[in-house]
Order: structure tokens, then C-alpha cells, then sequence
């Protein structure tokens, strides 16, 4: 995420009603999933028990705006991720749903949603993720995917950190270096959208009108909570103290279900699909990593 008010490309600012949303990861642009077909993508329909099993780690900004559960969406839609857990910004890992018995170490393929900048990541620098991850899951991943803006920034990058805290033998990362977005390229739908950097918009207007709805909603009442916001109600889900792993999981399936309603009249759309529908182009993640193409070759980080 850059340094930016929550928008495509922006940097996260701390857990507050008054964050922009950024679109994506975060610097993440917000359009992120799609409409995962049918009742089967429900949150917690699938539970990972295979040695190539996945993961997916958000983090305390999932409280910022619905980019993160949308991010989730896509990685089961399109890659089997199966498994949620949550990172908070002192390092703990908290297994969300579908969490094999042995935790995260129980997963070799990781995704990780957050809002990213200059050493930044969610509310850490990359050192602090890197030594967290490292703690929270001893054996060096098969691969991670950062669906994470300007993951692949700077001499220190993210990904340079995360592979360095491994001793450089993660065989694959994946990350931008600048702002990222899910890209439906007219699709409103997260199945076949891919996450690009350098992406444009189809409808600037409408693009920063929709965000716009979308935050407001954010900012609002909770469904069945009257006075209490979607950012109050998750950062009291987040917090260590009462932690209820069903809880969260149900808020996610909320706000999955609450910013995809579809809108007849597009200037009033708080539905996030549209924003993937209005990204266009763009150019692959980079790919670095000890043996990132299976060819026995690594290639740097940037």
C-alpha cells in the first residue's frame, strides 16, 4: 500500500472509521473478488487436509474496508485456498475457519491480503512481518503470494525481507511493485480475474463513485447493529481478549454478501465486483523466488 488515503494504489492508514478505502491491496485497489459461483464458495464450505494445502493471512486492516475479504474470495475461487487466519499488528497468528489442526505451519502455499507501501505492510514494517511470519510458521513455504501493493518496492522490499527471513528458499513470491488491483477487464466477477499492477480504469468517474458508496456504506450502520459501524464492529472482533474465530468468519461472510448487491442504477453501486469489472490491462505480479518457473533457477527479488 503506498501513502495515500484508501484508494487504488494508496497506502493504509490506522484502523479508523475515518480511513479512505483503498481499492485493492494497499495500496490494493479495491476491486478484488468475484462472483464465486453458487452456495458451495460459502465461507467455511471447504477444509484443507492435503499436503498442498493453502492459506490465506489477513491482517488487522481487514478492518479498513472490504478489500481483504474480497481477496479471500478470489484466492478459493481461483487457487483452492481453503483456510483463513488473521495476523494482528503485534505478530500473533489466529486461525479464522477451515484451519487444519497443526495451524499455519500446516500450509505450504500462503496468500496474504493487505494494504502495502514504502516497508510497509497493514500496520508492520517488513522486517516485523517477516520475523512474525517466520514465528508463526517455522518451515520455509513452497510459495506466497502478496496480494499486497508495492510488495516488490525498494531495496528492502517485502519480498526480499519474507525470502531473506528463509534464507532466501522460498521457491516462489509473487508481489507488485507499485499499486496492485484484481482486474476483471469488464468481468464482474472475482473467477478468471487476475491481479495486475499498472492497471487503468474504464470509467474514471465512475470508478471514483463507486468507492465513494462504498466507503460511506463502510462507515455505516452494520446490518442489525445500529450505531456501530462495519469498522467497529470488526476491530472488536479482532482483539485478543474474547477472540471468537466463528464470529469473524461470520462478519466476513457479511460483508462478502453486503457489497455485492447489484444496483440498477451504477452512480449508486456499493458492489466491489463492479470495481473489477472497471480495472482493465495491466501487467503481471513480479515473480522472484529460489525456483520460481520449476526450471531449478531462482530469481532475484526486486
Amino acid at each position: 500500500m503506498s501513502a495515500a488515503p484508501l484508494r487504488i494504489g494508496a497506502a493504509p492508514s490506522p484502523s479508523t472509521e475515518a480511513s479512505a478505502m483503498t481499492a485493492a491491496s494497499p495500496p490494493r485497489p479495491l476491486p478484488l473478488l468475484s462472483l464465486l459461483a453458487g452456495v458451495g464458495l460459502a465461507l467455511g464450505a471447504l477444509a484443507p487436509r492435503t499436503a498442498d494445502a493453502q492459506a490465506m493471512i489477513v491482517m488487522s486492516d481487514l478492518c479498513e474496508d472490504p478489500a481483504a475479504v474480497f481477496d479471500y474470495q478470489w484466492a478459493r475461487a481461483n487457487h483452492g485456498v481453503a483456510a483463513a487466519f488473521l495476523m494482528r499488528d503485534n505478530g500473533t497468528v489466529a486461525p479464522i475457519e477451515g484451519a487444519a489442526q497443526q495451524g499455519l505451519p500446516a500450509y505450504p502455499q500462503l496468500y496474504v491480503a493487505a494494504h502495502g507501501g514504502p516497508n510497509l505492510i497493514s500496520h508492520m514494517s517488513h522486517d516485523q512481518f517477516a520475523a512474525a511470519l517466520r514465528r508463526a510458521h517455522p518451515a520455509t513455504p513452497q510459495s506466497v503470494f502478496f496480494a499486497v501493493c508495492s510488495a516488490g518496492k525498494g531495496p528492502d522490499s517485502l519480498l526480499k525481507k519474507l525470502n531473506g527471513a528463509y534464507c532466501d528458499g522460498i521457491s516462489r513470491l509473487n508481489g507488485g511493485v507499485v499499486a496492485c488491483a484484481l482486474t476483471g477487464n469488464g468481468q464482474a466477477s472475482l473467477v478468471g480475474a487476475q491481479y495486475n499492477i499498472h492497471v487503468r480504469q474504464s470509467d474514471d468517474a465512475l470508478y471514483e463513485k463507486i468507492l465513494d458508496n462504498i466507503e460511506a456504506k463502510w462507515r455505516g450502520d452494520y446490518p442489525g447493529q445500529r450505531g456501530r459501524s462495519y469498522v467497529q464492529v470488526c476491530q472488536g472482533l479482532i482483539r485478543t481478549d474474547g477472540y471468537d474465530p466463528a464470529a469473524l468468519a461470520e462478519f466476513m461472510t457479511t460483508v462478502y454478501d453486503q457489497f455485492r448487491q447489484p444496483s440498477v442504477d451504477p452512480q449508486r453501486s456499493t458492489n466491489y465486483l463492479d470495481l473489477v469489472k472497471l480495472n482493465v490491462g495491466g501487467q503481471p505480479l513480479a515473480i522472484c523466488g529460489a525456483d520460481p518457473t520449476g526450471n531449478g533457477r531462482p530469481t532475484a527479488c526486486p
